[in-house]
Formats: C-alpha cells, structure tokens, sequence
C-alpha cells in the first residue's frame, strides 16, 4: 500500500520536478548576466512552485511547457529582449498554477 502512494506522488510531482531541472540547466547555459538573471526568477519560480499537479492542471502544464522551450531557446540564443518576455509570460503561467493547485487541496 505505502509502495502504491509512493508511486502516485512520484508521479504527480513529475512535472515541476522535471521543470525545476531544465530551468537549473538552463540557468547554467546562460551567458550573459541579463540573460541569467532572468533564468534565475524562473528556476526560482518553479523551484518554490507547489509540486503535486493533478489532471485538472494539464492545460495550464502544457501552456508552461510550451513557453519553457521557446525561453529556454532564447536563453541558448542569449537573446535577452525574448527571454525577459518569456520569463514574465512564465511567471504569470506558474503563479496561475499555483492559484489552481490551492484551489483544487
């Protein structure tokens, strides 16, 4: 039974464990000091972020994914006018997780 719940938690704290490891890479990859503070607010962001997701998120999940790639591409580029925009757009995606995940406790 105890195996069973362990199981169901892992996979429910998947995601933003997953993101907290591609925005830690991609804070490591950044090159400029602009660019890596930016990546700094959203690993910090997601770092702090409520874990446990649910199938009621999985729309606002892919939204936050989608938005990663295209900040994590930005950060490859050293683009920092498009990681900046990415970065709040990010924000706001996971602030509204995290609004959704009290709702649903």
């Amino acid at each position: 039974m105890v195996q069973n719940l362990g199981q169901k938690v892992k996979e429910k704290t998947l995601f933003v464990k997953m993101l907290t490891v591609d925005a830690e890479s991609a804070m490591s990859r950044a090159k400029s000091d602009a660019v890596k503070a930016e990546a700094k607010r959203v690993y910090e962001a997601v770092r702090y972020s409520d874990p446990m997701s649910s199938d009621a998120l999985s729309g606002v999940e892919s939204q936050i994914t989608l938005k990663f790639d295209s900040f994590s591409q930005a950060v490859d580029d050293d683009d920092y006018e498009l990681a900046k925009a990415n970065a709040d757009e990010l924000l706001i995606l996971i602030n509204d997780r995290n609004k959704k995940c009290k709702v649903l406790k």
